[in-house]
């Protein structure tokens, strides 16, 4: 869903609204996707947000590996999970400057991308939590300049 479409009833998943924050700081390299796999896991296993486990650990996935995939060895990729009555948020910041492709944007019903000489490719990741999550965005972050978080959010059936 894209997040102009979602639906405005539900309570905003933050810490104010009594969400419980769960914190990841891991370096970027190419065991971060499974750290913060392992991390989702070990968050969501056994609470009432149980049935969401999959879905949250295959969107954090591709948002870390995305992250991972665009910054150096020294940054560090930041895992923000705040967990509420009815859903979850996880968020993604990295270090490094962002660059959304248009056709993440592209409507479900659009005909599938195609690579172009000199375009760089799709994020899969992104078109993937458009599909799945049921709010998503970025939101600017307050530390490197032009940096941006990649959030999503999962609700459980009320």
């Amino acid at each position: 869903m894209h997040p102009h479409t979602a639906a405005a009833a539900r309570t905003p998943i933050r810490v104010a609204a009594g969400a419980r924050p769960f914190l990841l700081a891991a370096p970027s390299r190419p065991t971060a996707p499974k750290l913060a796999r392992d991390f989702v896991r070990a968050v969501l296993r056994g609470t009432p947000l149980a049935p969401l486990l999959d879905t949250a650990v295959l969107l954090t996935s591709e948002a870390v590996t995305s992250s991972h995939l665009r910054t150096p060895r020294s940054a560090e990729i930041l895992l923000r999970v705040l967990t509420a009555e009815h859903g979850l948020r996880i968020s993604v910041h990295d270090e490094a400057p962002v660059r959304l492709p248009a056709q993440a944007f592209a409507p479900p019903t659009a005909a599938p991308y195609t690579a172009v000489a000199g375009e760089p490719q799709a994020d899969l990741g992104l078109l993937l939590t458009g599909h799945l999550a049921d709010d998503w965005g970025t939101t600017p972050y307050a530390g490197v300049a032009r940096s941006t978080s990649l959030w999503f959010e999962l609700y459980g059936r009320r």
